[in-house]
């Protein structure tokens, strides 16, 4: 059983999954904790050019982008990325079972980061509205209070309704794995690496 899956591997998800888990080895409450990202393939990242995101090279594609990304997660060894597309979500005993094309899987919470063209998955109580705060017509968002669905489900980046933009899907990750944090220390949690002292 994993503690976290998120759902979706794109700016929202990596926010995420990079921020919870660097933490497992700075807190005592993080300890152990393990992670799945899954990863459908399906990002907008994957069409698009990057020249206004701060601390990114200029003028970056996308799908380079995603592959520093998935080497950076590779650093951390709580958080497994896999490939495959989730198809349900189920919560029976506080407990999530997550089916994705070629498995099933349990967790203690789930994050939605899959984006605002389209939701899919099978999975009660989520809400899907039309997005007025996108650029375009006919695009999505997910039915939120500052990110919680319900309990111990979240949604994080496009499908949250948050701006169209690549650092504000990836701070809303981060945004949801601090929620997450908050919640297993008891107290606001947040993660920073320092350079050391010469």
């Amino acid at each position: 059983m994993y503690d976290v899956v998120i759902v979706g591997a794109g700016a929202a998800g990596f926010g995420c999954a990079l921020t919870l888990a660097s933490a497992n080895d700075k807190f005592e409450w993080a300890k152990d904790k393990t992670y799945l990202m899954f990863d459908n393939n399906k990002s907008d990242l994957n069409a698009a050019k990057y020249c206004n995101v701060a601390g990114v090279d200029f003028g970056i594609n996308g799908v380079e982008l995603l592959e520093k990304m998935k080497k950076q997660l590779s650093n951390f060894k709580a958080c497994q990325l896999k490939n495959d597309t989730v198809t349900k979500i189920e919560k029976s005993d506080n407990i999530f079972k997550v089916t994705a094309q070629n498995e099933t899987v349990e967790a203690k919470i789930v994050v939605l980061a899959t984006g605002f063209h389209k939701f899919e998955i099978k999975c009660e109580g989520v809400e899907v509205k039309a997005n007025d705060n996108a650029p375009k017509p006919n695009l999505i968002y997910i039915e939120n209070k500052n990110n919680l669905i319900k309990e111990n489900l979240y949604v994080a980046g496009l499908a949250s309704k948050v701006p169209t933009m690549l650092s504000v899907a990836s701070g809303d990750g981060a945004k949801v794995a601090c929620d997450i944090f908050k919640q297993w220390s008891g107290k606001v949690a947040v993660v920073h690496d320092f350079a050391s002292k010469k």
